[in-house]
């Protein structure tokens, strides 16, 4: 899908100007005890929730690449709670020494093992103990993502979303600004790989299946090569949203890839029951690319916004362009047939109309036709 939806106002994400996670030791040097969270969850509990994912990720990759685990290249498992055992996992198949999807797997295998040790010189820097690895089935989903470089990409895709959005997630919950900004540049780092993963899956024709209710299919199954939504960012899932996912359960405690649970605060350890968290503007088309004759299309619009806006109007090219539409703060409206490709419609916020000026600052979101057949 070529749709793009903004959200009003300066929405540069804070990650843009963030590289690639530092050297471990460099964090530990920069981080002091009296610096970590005292509340019942704290930010050593939040980087060992986070390592839980990490070590999963980490033998998933290693796995994959090289057939054994990461205690194979001298990363720590050991650590606080019930050490496991990794099951389930094997070498993949890749056509040939240069394959490009190869040559992604194992830069991904690297950097996810950095990242455990990473979280582990991190948790150690703030006064914790890093938790042990816990009991992982890398088959939880079938062993088939072992035996293909096509099916290896399905499970890498959905590993490297849900830590997207589980660092995102976690973020409002770390009180550290050092541990914040390192979590930040994982988050990009991880970002990178799942608009990697989606770019190749793209390219090989791989077909892949929705994980929950907010995955987002990147073509050829889906439409749109990112994985946001009409407001233009990511899903975010919670600690417990995360482990909905992986326990493949709801209000569970154990299952999944993690068959006896994680290790760790107790209180980060149980499942939700719903999946990620929904943004509150949506703003889309009903099929896009627009269906279109001769040039035009006729093109429907949904949206949805938070209680607080009341009316909304759509405009046309412009905040204050032609309108096209009215209505409350949810709705559907169907043009006639004069969309034309690269049309911009704009969700305008006419809550308070007293001396109101359409302007960006009145933009809740905006979305772009693109006519079918226009490449």
């Amino acid at each position: 899908m070529k749709e793009l939806s903004i959200p009003a106002g300066n929405r540069r994400s804070f990650v843009r100007n963030l590289g690639l996670a530092g050297a471990a030791a460099g964090l530990a040097g920069s981080v002091k005890m009296a610096d970590a969270q005292t509340s019942s969850i704290s930010d050593i509990d939040i980087l060992n929730f986070a390592l839980n994912l990490e070590f999963l990720e980490s033998e998933f990759y290693t796995y994959a690449t090289t057939g054994f685990g990461i205690a194979h290249f001298q990363v720590p498992v050991t650590g606080s709670g019930t050490q496991g055992s990794v099951t389930g996992g094997a070498q993949v198949p890749f056509s040939t020494s240069n394959s490009t999807i190869r040559r992604l797997a194992l830069e991904l295998a690297a950097d996810e093992r950095a990242h455990v040790t990473l979280l582990q010189n991190t948790i150690t820097a703030l006064g914790g103990t890093p938790i042990a690895r816990p009991a992982i089935n890398l088959a939880a989903l079938g062993s088939t993502y072992f035996t293909s470089e096509t099916n290896f990409l399905k499970l890498a895709r959905v590993f490297e979303e849900i830590g997207v959005s589980a660092y995102g997630g976690a973020a409002s919950l770390i009180t550290n600004k050092t541990v914040l900004t390192y979590a930040a540049r994982i988050l990009a780092t991880e970002a990178e790989h799942v608009g990697g993963i989606r770019a190749i899956i793209n390219e090989y024709g791989v077909s892949t299946s929705l994980f929950d209710t907010d995955d987002v299919l990147p073509p050829p199954t889906g439409t749109m090569f990112f994985s946001t939504n009409s407001a233009a960012i990511t899903a975010i899932r919670t600690p417990a949203q995360v482990l909905y996912d992986a326990f493949a359960a709801a209000n569970a405690t154990s299952g999944g890839f993690f068959p006896s649970g994680i290790n760790g605060n107790p209180a980060l350890g149980t499942s939700s029951a719903t999946a990620a968290v929904t943004d509150a503007v949506t703003f889309n088309f009903s099929a896009n690319p627009v269906p279109q004759t001769g040039g035009v299309g006729t093109a429907t619009l949904n949206w949805s916004t938070p209680s607080s806006v009341q009316y909304v109007e759509i405009r046309v090219g412009s905040p204050s362009g032609p309108l096209f539409a009215t209505g409350t703060g949810s709705g559907s409206a169907t043009t006639g047939a004069w969309v034309t490709d690269g049309m911009i419609f704009y969700l305008q916020n006419v809550t308070y109309p007293d001396n109101l000026t359409l302007t960006a600052s009145t933009t809740l979101a905006t979305a772009i036709a693109v006519l079918q057949g226009v490449s």
